[in-house]
């Protein structure tokens, strides 16, 4: 009977402590930054002055794309480095976001700058 029991409290025992170690983390995905109504975000005025101060040390010809005034917009599109409407999928985007090859040279701010132009649809304006 002792031995009964000590069996049926060492198996509660077990049970007991392998249904409370079970946890459960949920991951709140983080949403992505809001879409502006009628996004006033200017190429010339926004984005080439971005790739003006940061960029065109390296990308001035010698590297794809050209960033430099007059043609980075021409050598974005035509290099397929956007994909206009669609800042996931467009290479110019990854390659500056956290984890990408130019993450170093882009702030946060720059990041949603060209995330906004991008969803804006890209223009040359």
């Amino acid at each position: 009977m002792k031995k009964r029991f000590l069996k049926l409290l060492f198996l509660s025992g077990t049970l007991l402590s392998l249904l409370t170690a079970c946890e459960y983390d949920y991951i709140v995905p983080t949403p992505p930054p809001p879409v502006i109504e009628n996004d006033t975000i200017s190429y010339s005025q926004d984005i080439q002055p971005f790739f003006t101060a940061k960029c065109i040390s390296c990308h001035s010809g010698s590297l794809k794309p050209d960033l430099t005034t007059g043609k980075s917009y021409n050598a974005l599109m035509s290099d397929n480095f956007v994909v206009a409407g669609s800042p996931a999928t467009s290479p110019l985007y990854n390659k500056c976001k956290p984890g990408g090859s130019m993450a170093t040279y882009t702030s946060s701010d720059e990041l949603q700058l060209i995330s906004r132009w991008i969803t804006a649809g890209a223009k040359n304006d």
